[in-house]
């Protein structure tokens, strides 16, 4: 598992969901949902905040 936590979701508006993940570089850095989930980040994706 990565240092790095999730800090909040979003939905694209063609459907595709993506995380925003904290590495401490200053800005989150958006991944898709089946690459947040993989890593094992958390929280869990459903409990991130929707932005």
């Amino acid at each position: 598992m990565s240092e790095a936590t999730g800090v909040y979701r979003t939905k694209a508006a063609n459907g595709l969901e993506f995380a925003f993940i904290d590495k401490g570089v200053g800005k989150p850095i958006g991944i898709p949902r089946d690459q947040y989930e993989t890593k094992g980040y958390k929280p869990t994706y459903d409990n991130l905040p929707e932005k």
